[in-house]
C-alpha cells in the first residue's frame, strides 16, 4: 500500500478516522513512527479552514501501534485565536493512545522584524538511490517505500565514533502531491545517528519529536529529493538527543527537527 492510499480517508473530514496499516509500513513490531506521526498531523490539519500554515509540530510516541490492526485518529482544537490555532491529535488502538501530537498553525502577519534563515548545505544532488537490502530483523520493512543517498554516515552499524548522517531522501513511489503530512513521514525515514556507533544492531525508539517549519509555504513535488543533515549532540544513559535540518531541492531551509531517542544497547 502506497502513502497516498493510506491518507485517502482524510479526503473527507470526520470526527474520527480509521486506518489499517499493512506490515510493509512496519518498524519492528510497530507501525513506522514517521507514518503514525504524519497521520496525527493530517487529522489536525483537516480542522483548519483558512490560510493558516503549520508553524510547529510536537509528537510523543507513547506506545506501540500494531500493523494490520485498525488504528483510530482524532484531533481537537484546544484554542483558535485571531492569529494562531492550537490542536491536539492522537492515534489510538484498542483504546490505548500510541501517539499524541500538538500542532500549531498560524497566519502570516506583517512585521518590522525580518531575519531570513541562511543555513545551507554543500551536498551534491543525488544521481541514483543507494541500494538497501531488506534484511529481516535488521532493516525495517518501511524502508522499501523510500530512496536514500548518503553524503556522510550510513544506515548500517559501522562502529563509527561520529554520530552524523547527511544525505537525501525521497519516496520510492512518488505521491501525486507532496503535502506537509507526506513531508513529516519522509523526515523520519532516517535511523537515529547513534546506531552507527555500535557493532551489532540493537533496538531504538524515538520518545519525542519536535519540528519547526521554517518555510511551510514552499511547494514540494512528490518525486523530489529532500536534503537533510542530522547530528547527535548528546548521548548518555541510553538516551540520545539529535538535531536535524531539512532543505528543499532549491536550497531553501524547510524545517528544523529535534528528537529524543531511547537506545537499548
Amino acid at each position: 500500500m502506497l502513502i497516498e492510499q493510506l491518507f485517502k480517508p482524510f479526503d473527507t473530514q470526520q470526527a474520527q478516522y480509521e486506518i489499517t496499516v499493512p506490515k510493509n509500513w512496519s518498524q519492528g513490531r510497530t507501525i513506522y513512527g514517521g507514518l503514525s506521526a504524519a497521520l496525527s498531523y493530517q487529522a489536525a490539519e483537516n480542522l483548519i479552514d483558512d490560510d493558516r500554515l503549520v508553524r510547529s509540530f510536537h509528537c510523543n510516541f507513547i506506545g506501540p501501534l500494531m500493523p494490520e490492526q485498525p488504528v483510530h485518529i482524532s484531533a481537537e482544537i484546544l484554542r483558535s485565536g485571531k492569529n494562531v490555532t492550537q490542536i491536539v491529535a492522537k492515534v489510538s488502538q484498542n483504546g490505548q493512545v500510541g501517539v499524541m501530537s500538538q500542532v500549531c498553525f498560524g497566519v502570516d502577519r506583517d512585521s518590522a522584524i525580518l531575519q531570513v534563515a541562511t543555513d545551507r548545505h554543500n551536498m551534491p544532488a543525488p544521481k541514483k538511490p543507494k541500494f538497501i537490502p531488506l534484511i529481516p530483523k535488521v532493516v525495517p520493512k518501511f524502508v522499501q517505500h523510500f530512496d536514500y543517498t548518503f553524503h556522510k554516515g550510513d544506515l548500517s552499524v559501522t562502529k563509527s565514533q561520529d554520530p552524523v548522517l547527511h544525505g537525501w531522501t525521497k519516496f520510492s513511489t512518488a505521491p501525486k502531491q507532496m503535502k506537509i503530512a507526506h513531508l513529516i513521514a519522509l523526515m523520519d525515514a532516517l535511523p537515529p545517528t547513534m546506531l552507527q556507533m555500535i557493532r551489532l544492531p540493537v533496538p531504538a525508539s524515538t520518545m519525542s519529536w519536535n519540528v519547526e517549519f521554517i518555510n511551510p509555504e514552499l511547494i514540494l513535488q512528490g518525486n523530489q529529493w529532500v536534503a537533510s543533515q542530522t547530528e547527535a549532540h548528546h548521548i548518555r544513559n541510553g538516551y540520545g538527543h539529535e538535531q536535524a535540518k531539512f532543505w528543499h531541492e532549491n536550497g531553501q531551509l524547510l524545517a528544523i527537527s529535534k528528537q529524543v531517542v531511547a537506545v537499548f544497547g
